[in-house]
């Protein structure tokens, strides 16, 4: 029995043929929304640390262990991209994925020679076996190819296209994307290569275990020359241009990633990472910090501790005084050394200050109209309170004014100010400028101490207290990335004028004798020097920085010997003289003079301190007009009485030493008459003329 065939009509047919290719394109939709092209690889980046103007301060490995950093198109040089396409995909702007006619190429040449010659896969489908690597090379692999660049196509425009294959690509070991390559082969950004570069990182990731510039040179040499080659006859380069850029030696050495700011760089990954502004591996973040600052403070730092044994270490910050903003931060030295807290951001541990924060107390002190720059002091052996401060040097000087007081960094005028202004008033202040020492307990139970170190604070909180007097008074926040700056304010401490005041004493301060003293610039500066010689502090700045110095040992042991002038404020100094730009300091050099002669009578001394001058400055010994032998070569000792500290010893109009001691050592030139000046702390003078005898002259003379 025959089978019975049914006509369809043909708009039947068409209806159904409708159907079935609706139903085809539903199937692929309903595919390609339910099986995506895999992103993780291109996710999976390795954490960066930019600074303010995105240059790469560190990186590290992504969490599948490979070095892959971030890039796009607008990050790599256009010649790479123009060589890339020319080479691998010159149809990528216009096919959809898949490039037919380089595909049948491809099958054709394979056949002819009997292996695979070319694979004829676009970039796109090049991504796509990135994203999702198969480790054959059949024809139902290229199927998938082709389906999954379709997916790319759909999704991504070609520029993001080629950012993630500017992520993914292969170039040897555990090295991924453009970036990484640049960075360990030529040691360099991606936007910044040449064309030679540029051809070599176009022909490893055909053969990257193979072509390894530094273990196959000659391999690699090889392929990029082949690159090169193709560029002529694309009529990018010139002949002539190939033939300069093949001349060009490949690298034969890895290179490392920059290592700079490691403690400030995991704090931040972590943070990234833990509010969830990251995705995946990427932890990409931004700084204010300034590269070429953070590299020469780590080389400071570094030469610097290079005279103390193993056990001493350091740590230094640049705050730009205006914003808060942090230019340069290091935690720590010796990161890869046994040098002790190597890996620590001291910068935020918690240590004692020393004298470091007297300047907050006389600001304070000329904020509430106690005291005045030239207000007279008691610098004697008193009771404050069952508190009896000595001096650094053991030694007094009746009273003192109170700017050359914070000058010497004197114990008992300092402590008297805080009595005068109350420690809890002195403690509300700081906490209400966002200073915070960590350790004030209850109300009441930090003390006079406090003047002199007797709690704890930050390097950090240091640094942000002198923003006030480096500017209008206000503290500013720290921040280190362009967000917290963004939403930081400043904090109201004291008034401009107050500020002035403090500017005026810290930037006459004396100086440790360097021998570089000539090269370093003009800045104001406090010392600081805690119990035992734990800590040696140096904070100074200028016109726009702030710059905090901290020495010492991380288990908070006694040194013996670190003192914040010696150890410190050398390394202070160096670092303001290194910096590229900045400004000179606001107040110009004799403003401390017009302030000291602007004080009321009120304020003439402390409340409660006898208002007497002190004895008249005078010269005990040379008097004037004297005649003294001296054999050649040998010292006169000077001795004055009475005067306030320190004193400036000046022969013929040239200051020749400082001390606040009332002997002075002079060592003449050779016989002759002499102008001999000193100057007090007060501003008074006196002058004698001397005439140095040669002894052996006279005694012959005598024969």
């Amino acid at each position: 029995m025959g089978r019975l065939t049914v006509p369809v009509p043909a708009a039947a047919r068409a209806w159904i043929a409708v159907a079935l290719g609706g139903l085809l394109l539903l199937t692929i939709a309903v595919a390609d929304r339910a099986l995506p092209p895999p992103l993780t690889r291109a996710l999976d980046l390795s954490p960066t640390l930019l600074d303010a103007d995105g240059r790469l301060l560190r990186a590290g490995t992504s969490p599948g262990g490979y070095w892959r950093l971030p890039a796009r198109v607008s990050d790599v040089d256009p010649r790479y991209l123009r060589a890339l396409l020319a080479f691998e995909d010159r149809r990528f702007y216009a096919h959809g994925g898949a490039d037919y006619r380089g595909l049948a190429r491809a099958v054709v040449t394979s056949a002819l020679a009997g292996r695979i010659v070319s694979g004829g896969s676009t970039l796109s489908m090049q991504t796509a076996r990135l994203l999702e690597p198969r480790p054959d090379r059949t024809p139902q692999a290229k199927v998938l190819e082709i389906l999954r660049a379709w997916q790319l196509e759909r999704r991504f425009n070609k520029h993001e296209i080629l950012d993630l294959y500017l992520v993914t690509a292969p170039f040897g070991g555990n090295i991924d994307g453009v970036a990484a390559a640049a960075r360990l082969y030529f040691g360099k950004a991606p936007a910044e290569l040449t064309w030679a570069e540029s051809a070599l990182l176009v022909a490893l990731p055909q053969n990257p275990a193979g072509r390894r510039p530094d273990r196959f040179p000659q391999q690699a040499e090889a392929a990029r020359n082949r690159v090169l080659d193709v560029l002529v006859a694309r009529d990018i380069l010139s002949h002539e241009e190939a033939e300069r850029a093949k001349r060009e030696p490949v690298p034969t050495q890895r290179l490392s990633m920059p290592f700079h700011a490691p403690t400030l760089a995991e704090r931040l990954w972590e943070q990234s990472s833990g509010d969830g502004s990251s995705s995946s591996g990427d932890a990409t973040v931004q700084t204010t910090l300034h590269t070429d600052t953070q590299i020469a403070l780590e080389a400071l730092l570094a030469a610097a501790l290079d005279r103390y044994a193993g056990t001493i270490n350091g740590a230094m910050l640049v705050i730009e005084a205006e914003t808060g903003a942090v230019r340069a931060r290091v935690g720590s030295s010796g990161y890869f050394e046994e040098r002790e807290g190597a890996r620590l951001d001291l910068t935020r541990a918690l240590r004692s200050p020393g004298s470091a924060l007297k300047p907050a107390i006389y600001a304070l002190a000329f904020e509430s109209g106690l005291a005045h720059p030239a207000t007279w002091l008691p610098d004697d052996q008193r009771n404050f309170q069952g508190y009896q401060p000595e001096n650094f040097s053991r030694s007094r000087q009746g009273r003192v004014q109170a700017y050359a007081a914070l000058q010497q960094s004197l114990n008992p005028p300092a402590v008297a100010l805080l009595q005068a202004l109350g420690p809890e008033r002195a403690l509300e202040a700081l906490n209400r400028a966002g200073i915070h020492p960590a350790n004030q307990g209850a109300p009441g139970s930090v003390g006079l101490s406090l003047a002199l170190g007797g709690v704890s604070l930050r390097m950090e909180d240091l640094a942000a207290l002198f923003t006030a007097f480096a500017t209008d008074g206000a503290v500013r926040p720290l921040c280190e990335t362009p967000t917290q700056c963004s939403a930081t304010r400043p904090q109201p401490f004291i008034r401009p004028r107050s500020a002035a005041q403090v500017t005026a004493i810290l930037a006459e301060s004396p100086r440790p004798l360097l021998p570089d003293a000539k090269d370093l610039p003009r800045v104001a500066f406090k010392t600081g020097t805690s119990a035992r010689h734990r800590d040696a502090w140096a904070i100074g700045y200028d016109g726009q920085h702030v710059i905090a110095v901290w020495l010492g040992r991380v288990d908070n042991q006694p040194t013996g010997s670190l003192v914040g002038m010696a150890d410190a404020v050398p390394v202070l100094l160096r670092a303001f003289a290194g910096l590229d730009h900045t400004r000179r300091l606001r107040q110009p050099e004799g403003r401390l003079r017009e302030i000291l002669a602007g004080r009321p009578a009120a304020l003439s001394h402390l409340a409660g301190l006898d208002a007497d001058d002190p004895d008249p400055l005078s010269l005990v010994f040379p008097t004037d007009e004297a005649a003294i032998p001296l054999t050649e070569g040998q010292p006169l000792a000077l001795r004055l009485s009475g005067g306030q500290r320190p004193f400036r010893l000046f022969v013929d109009g040239l200051p020749l030493a400082y001390s606040i001691s009332r002997q002075l050592t002079w060592r003449p030139a050779g016989p002759g008459f002499y102008t001999l000046s000193v100057v007090d702390g007060a501003g008074r003078t006196l002058e004698a003329r001397v005439e140095i005898m040669d002894t052996f002259a006279n005694l012959a003379a005598l024969r």
